[in-house]
């Protein structure tokens, strides 16, 4: 029997490339389409065919458009979103690829319901995983008072990670705040509407991630990130798998049906003491799904072999005590403790841990942290010598998209709990 065909988008991403890898190895045919060269999944040798395709973020609909017709004459038995620009055109403008295809998503307004902050915090509501505070604010002043009723330092969000800005999307992320000038700067960047959201000091990132298919979570890993980066609020450099602790399956669980996702997901939670608070909900392949193939729960097999009705894996029950290290996260982490004088935590970085999943370093597979190093050198060499300030334009937000899908969620458009 043919080998069937997966097409996995974003693979200058490490998230795609260990999809990549996972796929491969699962008896897949892997097409690895990059918007960055060098791409660290076009120098794998889990990829079959490497194609190239200018990232979504620059003109996602004309993106969607060519990748429409690479579909269409490719026989690809499935397409797998590797981030949030890519899934949203990807979803959008699903009419394009599914005569051709699979997608396996969900309908459209459910993918931006899960994309969706405040969304998310109204779903947490009740399951034990209910999200910190929070206030979605439309105008700077409500931004203020919210930020000061909380009481400094707050948490200003986005209400989707990925936002139309010009015919493009931009990234935004999550931002600590400490005074009012950092308010100001923040929803300079990220645009209204917005979260301000109470900050839990001291407190830890479990993450939860798994597969939501056929209406149950298969494949639940959680990971306990011991070191971030950037280090405030930042993506896993070190995280170790732990058992699930009591009650946070059933949350999962019920957020996700609430929510009404189905796939590959991550769901973020802080965790404060005994109180755990889900703060973010990816419904994509994420940053460390190295750690969970590693550790026994193979999500990308599991979800793309759900979604073309293939035999089940036997097992998908990953084993504690096992490590992940971005590798340039903990570089970068390290550069960032010296440049603060912080010796003794930079050196901390280069402790040895056994039973360890890399990002991209692997011995059978060693090309991609070459591309990656091959990348960063590039930069270097072409970064002007005279750094210039950037000047920073608002975000607006098209309320039509939110509100639409708010409303067929019955979730409250603002409101603090």
């Amino acid at each position: 029997m043919s080998r069937p065909r997966v097409l996995v988008t974003d693979t200058e991403e490490r998230s795609s490339l260990a999809a990549c890898r996972s796929l491969h190895a699962a008896g897949y045919h892997v097409s690895a389409i990059a918007g960055q060269r060098p791409a660290c999944s076009h120098w794998s040798r889990s990829v079959d065919e490497r194609l190239f395709l200018d990232t979504p973020r620059n003109d996602p609909e004309n993106w969607v458009i060519r990748l429409a017709e690479l579909v269409a004459r490719g026989a690809y038995d499935i397409v797998l979103p590797g981030t949030e620009a890519s899934l949203v055109p990807i979803s959008e403008h699903r009419e394009l690829l599914q005569p051709y295809t699979t997608l396996a998503l969900p309908p459209h307004p459910i993918v931006l319901r899960a994309l969706d902050k405040p969304a998310l915090t109204a779903a947490t509501r009740g399951t034990g995983l209910d999200a910190p505070a929070s206030v979605e604010c439309l105008h700077f002043d409500e931004a203020f008072a919210a930020a000061r009723s909380f009481g400094f330092p707050a948490v200003v969000k986005p209400i989707r990670s990925f936002l139309p800005f010009a015919g493009t999307l931009r990234q935004t992320t999550a931002r600590i705040v400490h005074n009012d000038d950092d308010v100001v700067d923040a929803a300079s960047l990220r645009g209204l509407p917005l979260t301000v959201q109470e900050y839990l000091p001291a407190a830890k990132i479990v993450s939860c991630a798994g597969v939501r298919a056929g209406g149950r979570v298969i494949g639940l890993t959680v990971a306990r990130y011991e070191r971030t980066f950037p280090s405030e609020v930042g993506s896993a450099a070190l995280a170790m798998t732990i058992e699930p602790p009591p009650g946070v399956r059933e949350g999962v669980e019920e957020i996700l049906a609430r929510v009404g996702w189905e796939g590959i997901f991550e769901l973020e939670l802080l965790e404060s003491g005994d109180r755990l608070a889900a703060i973010d909900l990816n419904p994509r392949l994420f940053g460390w799904v190295s750690l969970a193939v590693g550790a026994g729960a193979d999500l990308p097999a599991l979800w793309c072999d759900y979604a073309l009705g293939r035999p089940q894996r036997a097992s998908a029950v990953p084993r504690p005590g096992v490590r992940y290290r971005w590798e340039i996260g903990e570089l970068a982490y390290v550069i960032q403790q010296l440049r603060r004088g912080r010796v003794r935590d930079a050196v901390g970085v280069l402790r040895p841990y056994r039973r360890v999943v890399h990002a991209k370093l692997q011995l059978r597979d060693p090309f991609p942290i070459v591309a990656r190093i091959v990348g960063i050198a590039a930069r270097l060499v072409r970064r002007p010598a005279r750094r210039v300030e950037a000047v920073h334009t608002p975000l607006p937000v098209p309320r039509t998209d939110v509100t639409l899908h708010r409303e067929q969620a019955d979730l409250p458009v603002r409101g603090r709990r």
